[in-house]
């Protein structure tokens, strides 16, 4: 009778004994699997592999379906993103400046996206293949930098191109960056992937189309790769010495 009673009082014990291990075992494991998210997006976010792109596609659907459940967003947007691209871009084959030179006027008055352009122009100009010269002066720019936030758009950039058809020569050029994509978390555009998009549009300024056969900074799509060999060999067939 006495063992059944200690028995019997050692139940309540026991239960509490087996709900903390099995609430500490639970714990660990979101935490474990919290770390191991965090890694899988910081990774998809900053990686340049196939692997990294899939997973930031993966991501972004998630992020996409969690608010759309809660109605944040509309299927106008969902459809957004499934098609989002790099810019809008119509394509000159061929169009190029008098020299390989142009002096750009950065209009954007948002700090983020001056410092994209900023960089976007250094890594540019780094190539040596050509070269943008910043300018204050407005009257004295070749192309504009600027920024817009449209979320009718299928894109994170858009490039204007004008140029003199007799001759296929650049006139002038604008170039924006979509503030309602690249400022918004939901698309997970990291610094580096607005400087990619910036390099992009800049690259269309300098006279280069879409490749979406190579890893190039001018491929259609995401802005997951900088400036490549094949950009810069693309520049100097452009503008042979």
């Amino acid at each position: 009778m006495k063992k059944l009673v200690q028995f019997l009082l050692s139940i309540p014990k026991r239960l509490i004994r087996f709900t903390i291990s099995l609430v500490w075992s639970f714990v660990k494991t979101v935490f474990v699997f919290a770390v191991v998210m965090v890694g899988l997006y910081i990774y998809a976010n900053n990686g340049t592999s196939q692997v990294a792109r899939n997973l930031s596609v993966i991501f972004d659907n998630a992020m996409v379906y969690f608010a759309n459940n809660q109605g944040n967003l509309t299927r106008d947007l969902l459809n957004s993103l499934e098609s989002l691209q790099t810019d809008d871009y119509a394509s000159y084959s061929g169009a190029r400046w008098a020299s390989n030179s142009a002096t750009v006027y950065i209009e954007s008055t948002d700090s983020e996206f001056r410092s994209a352009y900023e960089t976007a122009v250094a890594n540019w100009n780094a190539t040596t293949a050509f070269t943008f010269v910043l300018t204050e002066d407005v009257s004295q720019a070749n192309i504009l930098a600027r920024d817009y936030s449209d979320e009718q758009s299928q894109a994170a950039g858009l490039a204007e191109i004008k140029t003199n058809a007799p001759t296929n020569q650049l006139v002038s050029a604008r170039v924006y960056l979509n503030a309602f994509y690249l400022k918004n978390d939901r698309y997970g555009y990291t610094f580096d992937r607005i400087v990619h998009t910036a390099e992009h549009e800049l690259g269309h300024t300098i006279g280069l189309d879409h490749d979406d056969d190579h890893d190039s900074v001018m491929q259609s799509a995401g802005s997951y790769h900088g400036i490549q060999e094949r950009d810069i060999q693309a520049v100097r067939d452009l503008y042979p010495e």
